[in-house]
């Protein structure tokens, strides 16, 4: 009588795989789960997009305000050159499409997941392709910027000789109403804060550039 073979009977091992392949794959997930750096790159990343999107905000609200508000105060003042609305706009737009990709990128690799340093290395790269743009919007923004501020002290020279009586003007003040040259100081400021916006983007490139980060953010995909 033929009879139908039978897998042979194997008791169930709670026991977990040991072996050389078991053992990596546990101190690997041991050293994700103990590495500080998603947490420091993300929490530095959320915080400093956080304020760069509210300074943006902030400073879009005073660009659209400033025409509102001009007409209640007392002195005429003039109203900002094209040239330095323009410069500025452009400097605000590029502020907040970066920072939102900052504190998003932030907050994902605070999670640890793998979209987080994608889009921290592509904030840096925008970022630092932008830099020569926003240094030469700078120095093109500090003629109009010179002009506007010495229209603000002729329209407030003017208001004080129309009081009655008139308050005495003085000999500094007539001559800022005539524009000058860009200082040094006012050149060295728009290098400088190109020089500043530099600095994050560069660490960031140089963490996530690690090959031990690399092969680390691959197994999150998992």
């Amino acid at each position: 009588m033929n009879q139908s073979s039978q897998p042979p009977f194997v008791p169930f091992d709670p026991t977990p795989p040991t072996g050389p392949g078991a053992s990596a794959s546990a101190a690997q997930g041991n050293n994700d789960s103990d590495s500080t750096w998603p947490g420091w790159i993300g929490g530095i990343s959320i915080a400093i997009g956080g304020l760069t999107l509210l300074a943006s905000c902030c400073g879009m609200a005073g660009i659209f305000s400033m025409k509102l508000f001009s007409g209640a105060m007392p002195i005429k003042f003039p109203d900002a050159p094209r040239a330095m609305m323009l410069g500025m706009g452009v400097d605000l737009v590029a502020s907040l499409v970066l920072s939102t990709l900052l504190l998003l990128g932030g907050i994902a690799t605070l999670r640890r997941r793998s979209s987080g340093p994608r889009q921290l290395r592509r904030y840096a790269f925008i970022r630092i392709g932008l830099a020569i743009p926003l240094l030469a919007i700078g120095f093109w923004m500090l003629g109009p910027a010179t002009e506007w501020q010495a229209g603000i002290v002729r329209a407030t020279n003017e208001w004080k000789e129309t009081q009655k009586p008139p308050l005495p003007v003085s000999e500094d003040e007539r001559a800022g109403e005539i524009p000058g040259e860009a200082t040094f100081l006012q050149r060295a400021q728009v290098v400088g804060g190109c020089i500043i916006g530099l600095i994050y983007p560069t660490i960031l490139l140089i963490v996530l550039a690690r090959p031990h980060r690399r092969e680390e953010i691959a197994r999150w995909e998992s």
